[in-house]
């Protein structure tokens, strides 16, 4: 590699995973901006490559080696090429990586983040690339403090290009989880818990305001567990809300992923009294039996979320819950099973992901516990429970049939957008620039319905007249005044 090199500073970065990797994705871009380099969806003109792990399931790890064994024999083609593997993997298996795929130059744990426009200019600018590794202390590698210290609080830069919509951005409240769940490895990937500064978050949340963001979406491992001391007070989740409620130019307010135990009164009040909240609440039920609660160590049993879910419908009636269940874990038996089904069809949840049982490296399931349920009988049980999660989830959308609800205008749907990448838009009688919008509820349910684009960012009422098991179909229904005059004009009857 010749360190004079002139390279087109093309930019690629793939991401699997959580909202917490879109985040970083984010975040990395934008500090590789002020590098001068420049996104491009093409791996094959991009001469540096990032892939934003996973590892919380085993098909996440076989999509990104896949995707660096596709580049094996571009790199000896292009040596000039940076390819780079960050997060969760990056953190867990820094030195497998590179054993499976050595063309890889540099590897970046979750914490170390900031570090990868230097890795990459060292790479660039060395005669003989040697691999580079950016990794944060383990749990058994110092004290609490110097492993905590050792996760960077990466959050200085935005990318408006990396966000879901212009009008949405993530915002990370905390970082780490200290659950231990047998199952997880976000404590060993993602560090100890720790939240961030009620003011650092503020003045985020500000900026992203300035840059014309409606929504806000706080993020943590376990997010209603935030808890931080300032100002000679100790601040939780519903202080920040209460926050930035008062923030002009936030309409929403939303967070993800809740832990049950961790859901406490005042919370749950928030999300009721505060005209900016979203009534949506994502917790994780994970399973349905009391002994497969036990060994995945999550903390509270069936009868704790049924508690719970109580109080969330006595306080906020009308809120979605969705929830995550796990199939084909150690030891679950048919009985089991089918407990889980019967807890989707009692909490009759919005949604649910249901994700088969898949052994990680460093759990303590992994150390203890038998992997033994046949893949075929996790498959099974997979598509009974898909099959209560989505014949509720449509009960529960025609419930909307003949109501209006509020939806924030996220831009065209994704069969609009499917349509016109083909060149065959949809069109709508009496208005050659509508086409089918798509949009979510004050309570999380997808929205889609027939208007002009320019509509995206703002927020409409819409009536439903149909849906599916995942979106509600309506029309629109409100007209908009137009910034700077009196004029009302009318979007579609």
């Amino acid at each position: 590699m010749s360190a004079q090199f002139d390279h087109n500073r093309k930019l690629y970065i793939e991401t699997v995973g959580c909202q917490m990797n879109m985040l970083d994705s984010e975040l990395v871009v934008a500090a590789l901006r002020k590098d001068g380099y420049e996104l491009t969806d093409d791996p094959k003109a991009a001469d540096t490559l990032l892939f934003n792990t996973c590892s919380v399931r085993e098909h996440a790890e076989h999509k990104i080696y896949s995707s660096l064994g596709r580049l094996k024999y571009a790199k000896r083609n292009a040596p000039h090429k940076v390819i780079g593997v960050l997060g969760c993997m990056a953190q867990k298996d820094q030195d497998l990586i590179f054993q499976k795929a050595p063309h890889v130059d540099i590897v970046v744990g979750t914490g170390q983040l900031a570090e990868i426009p230097r890795l990459i200019r060292e790479t660039r600018e060395s005669a003989n690339r040697v691999q580079q590794k950016a990794v944060s202390l383990g749990r058994r590698d110092g004290s609490v403090k110097e492993v905590s210290g050792s996760f960077q609080s990466y959050d200085p830069l935005r990318d408006p290009e990396m966000r879901p919509t212009p009008f949405q951005a993530f915002v990370r409240i905390m970082i780490g989880c200290d659950k231990f769940c047998t199952y997880c490895v976000v404590p060993a990937t993602r560090g100890p818990e720790q939240s961030r500064s009620p003011s650092e978050i503020l003045h985020e949340v500000r900026v992203l305001a300035d840059q014309g963001v409606k929504e806000i979406c706080m993020l943590g491992q376990t997010v209603n567990s935030y808890k931080y001391s300032e100002d000679g007070r100790q601040h939780r989740l519903s202080d920040l809300m209460y926050a930035i409620q008062q923030v002009e130019g936030i309409d929403r307010i939303r967070f993800v992923t809740s832990f049950p135990k961790d859901m406490t009164d005042d919370l749950l009040q928030a999300v009721r009294d505060l005209s900016k909240a979203v009534r949506y609440l994502h917790v994780p039920l994970q399973h349905g039996c009391n002994e497969q609660l036990r060994l995945m160590k999550r903390g509270y049993t069936v009868e704790d979320y049924r508690e719970m879910m109580g109080r969330i419908n006595e306080t906020i009636p009308g809120c979605s819950v969705s929830s995550d269940f796990i199939v084909g874990f150690c030891g679950e038996t048919e009985e089991a099973h089918q407990k889980s089904m019967d807890s989707i069809r009692e909490f009759r949840f919005k949604n649910s992901f249901i994700f088969k049982y898949s052994e990680r490296g460093g759990t303590k399931a992994a150390e203890l516990l038998p992997d033994d349920i046949p893949e075929d009988v996790k498959k099974r049980r997979n598509n009974e429970m898909l099959d209560v999660q989505n014949a509720i989830s449509e009960e529960g959308n025609a419930d909307f049939i003949g109501s209006r609800v509020s939806v924030l205008v996220e831009g065209p749907s994704k069969t609009s957008e499917k349509r016109a990448a083909r060149g065959d838009a949809i069109t709508v009688p009496g208005d050659p620039l509508a086409t089918q919008l798509m949009g979510r509820s004050e309570c999380d349910r997808i929205v889609v319905f027939d208007g002009n684009p320019r509509l995206a960012g703002s927020t409409a009422e819409i009536e439903i007249l149909d849906c599916t098991g995942t979106t509600l179909i309506g029309s629109i229904v409100t007209r908009e005044v137009q910034h700077g005059s009196n004029t009302v004009l009318p979007i579609l009857s």
